[in-house]
């Protein structure tokens, strides 16, 4: 008999945090929808990720990314194939694809759900696009209880160093670039999804989201804050800081607001 309630107690809290996983993950997706349906392409909540999908651990590989970068390279050269191959402006844009991908739905149902998701990389699996860059994320949700207590400020910091600092450090411990270039990048994509969230969030939070984002050096636990000046106000707009460096690789067209202009 103590046997069966216990294993009854069992099975009630395992139905229990499924139910709370799937609640959270409608939330999200409701929320994607309301305000951004077109994120819901390349996000998947709590959808069971297909064999193909990798973990950070898993595509962070050397052999693995290597790969993935090859493809990539094969991609963009592909109509100029005696070009010189430059690994720094490549490794730029698939950055550019990963987190442009993965960050504004993290960052809009960070900003306007109350209970936060668990950033850690684990619960993220990527489904790569046959050219090599990052496609799909399928995202394993599951309440960070932690999280879900703490504010705008610490939801930032705590987007930055989990789901962000990984990728970033990934790709820089290739050797081929530096991460402060694909943090000014990302700096300029938070800035502008920011101003896209105005509707949601209002001027005043989205002004305090920039101040905590971009013009405070240091994190509440005193660690740097790696998107610290990756924009700066130039004739009262906030602009990119650095060039993003695309203009360099074939027949991939210049930012529009390029730094070189």
């Amino acid at each position: 008999m103590t046997y069966r309630t216990a294993l009854s107690t069992q099975n009630v809290r395992r139905g229990s945090l499924i139910d709370e996983r799937d609640s959270l993950a409608n939330a999200m997706r409701e929320t994607i929808a309301s305000s951004r349906s077109h994120l819901l392409d390349f996000i998947r909540l709590n959808e069971p990720a297909p064999y193909r999908a990798l973990t950070l651990a898993e595509w962070s590989s050397p052999t693995a990314l290597q790969s993935l970068i090859a493809t990539y390279s094969d991609h963009i050269y592909r109509n100029q194939p005696a070009q010189p191959r430059e690994n720094k402006p490549l490794l730029s844009l698939w950055a550019q694809w990963y987190l442009g991908l993965m960050v504004p739905p993290l960052l809009l149902t960070l900003l306007t759900q109350k209970s936060a998701i668990d950033l850690s990389p684990e619960h993220f699996h990527v489904e790569f696009h046959e050219t090599g860059r990052a496609a799909c994320f399928w995202i394993d949700v599951q309440q960070d209880r932690k999280l879900t207590s703490q504010n705008d400020a610490q939801r930032i910091e705590a987007l930055t160093t989990r789901a962000m600092l990984p990728v970033v450090q990934a790709l820089e411990a290739t050797g081929d670039i530096n991460g402060k270039l694909i943090w000014s990048n990302t700096g300029y994509l938070i800035n502008w999804y920011l101003g896209e969230m105005i509707p949601l969030l209002g001027e005043s939070r989205v002004a305090a989201l920039r101040q905590i984002c971009f013009f405070e050096k240091q994190f509440s636990d005193g660690s740097d804050n790696p998107l610290w000046r990756t924009v700066v106000l130039r004739d009262g707009a906030l602009v990119r800081r650095t060039c993003c460096q695309r203009y360099r690789l074939p027949d991939v067209q210049q930012c529009g607001d390029c730094t070189l202009k």
